[in-house]
């Protein structure tokens, strides 16, 4: 059951997030061989979210695209951006002990709402060799 008025328009959000995991000891690396900043990095054990460690290191890249952005935007942005390193990133992900994915997220004040995303958006994933994972939280 929807919660919106039939005249109200649905609110809905979306983000994604390159991210390698298990990793720390490389951060410096990743950013010297793509020239990456990631948007926001840790290591496992920092304080994190409500005062609790974080229980794995990350170096990731978000894109800055809006979230009322399609998802398909948020990919393509990732991609334009990883493309160049794309074998740098695959071999990566590749490693036994590091974690390598692309995060969604989609936020929508309706629970009966979906989303597409474009099979180009998706070159990504198929050309790192790494799993798509999405968020879903209605509000």
């Amino acid at each position: 059951m929807s919660r919106n008025a039939p005249n109200e328009k649905v609110r809905f959000g979306f983000s994604a997030t390159l991210r390698v995991m298990c990793a720390a000891d490389r951060h410096d690396e990743i950013e010297a061989v793509t020239g990456l900043t990631p948007t926001h990095q840790h290591e496992h054990g920092d304080p994190g979210l409500l005062g609790r460690p974080w229980p794995k290191d990350l170096w990731a890249l978000e894109s800055p695209r809006s979230r009322g952005a399609p998802l398909s935007k948020h990919l393509n942005w990732l991609w334009e951006q990883v493309r160049p390193h794309q074998e740098y990133f695959r071999a990566l992900a590749a490693e036994e002990d590091i974690d390598v994915d692309l995060f969604c997220g989609y936020r929508s004040d309706c629970a009966e709402c979906g989303f597409e995303v474009r099979p180009e958006a998706l070159t990504i994933v198929q050309a790192l060799e790494i799993p798509l994972e999405v968020s879903v939280v209605f509000e």
